[in-house]
């Protein structure tokens, strides 16, 4: 009876002295750069008369927790038969701009976007009209415009989210305004359409787009991004400014 006691008292000795001996299993943050494909570019063909393929890639990486500077690239390739002309238009575009997160962050796991944002693109395509019939005195006559190469600049304002299908994989939507800046002229014919900026038949071209990303999720930290106040501090002389993590209100304080 004595030895079963003891023994009993020596496992509750090493299982309790166990649990205390473990630590507290760490929770960490992964960050890293995110990239995707523009899914919509795919459905483009099937949604209008023209021919018009092409590909866009996204990228972009944290800066900050809820900054997210951007890169996009694409190529596109349109071909339209119309009463009258032939015209052929294909290039490359890209976009540099910035993301910013307007919602909280709920937990270390939470990695969901709604985001505003900026981008200034660039295009460089080639355009050529082939087959333009016109009929005058002498009958009917057919001509072309020789093979062109221009450049467009432009600013977009955008709209969006991306949220976490399932860990670092991501589906997302934006709505972007675009606002051309310049666009090389043509004496004989303007551009129908501008690889990555749209179609020129109005001054302010809108866009949706819907893509996939992955992240690679290669920094951590153990700190969730706070939220950014865009009014500002409501009672600044109540905040610690000199406080960089701003822990709440323990971190509060008069001066």
């Amino acid at each position: 009876m004595i030895k079963i006691l003891a023994s009993t008292l020596i496992l509750l000795f090493i299982s309790t002295h166990q649990g205390f001996s473990q630590k507290k299993a760490e929770v960490w943050r992964y960050e890293g750069p995110r990239v995707g494909i523009d899914l919509s570019r795919f459905l483009v063909p099937y949604l209008q008369s023209a021919k018009r393929n092409g590909w866009e890639i996204q990228a972009d990486v944290p800066y900050k927790g809820n900054w997210f500077p951007t890169f996009e690239l694409g190529m596109q390739w349109f071909d339209d038969q119309r009463d009258g002309f032939h015209y052929k238009n294909n290039g490359t575009y890209a976009r540099l701009g910035v993301d910013m997160n307007i919602v909280k962050f709920e937990s270390m796991k939470d990695h969901d976007l709604l985001f505003i944002g900026a981008r200034y693109g660039y295009s460089l395509f080639n355009q050529q009209t082939d087959g333009i019939g016109y009929t005058n005195y002498w009958g009917t006559i057919t001509s072309s415009v020789p093979l062109r190469t221009m450049n467009a600049h432009w600013g977009e304002l955008v709209f969006g989210m991306k949220g976490e299908l399932f860990s670092n994989f991501f589906l997302g939507w934006t709505l972007r305004a675009k606002f051309p800046l310049s666009v090389s002229n043509d004496p004989n014919i303007k551009p129908y359409i501008i690889p990555g900026l749209g179609k020129t038949s109005t001054d302010v071209p809108f866009d949706f787009t819907f893509g996939v990303y992955y992240r690679f999720p290669i920094f951590r930290t153990k700190k969730l991004p706070k939220p950014i106040k865009v009014g500002g501090n409501t009672h600044p002389e109540k905040s610690n400014e000199y406080d960089p993590n701003n822990q709440g209100s323990s971190g509060r304080g008069q001066y």
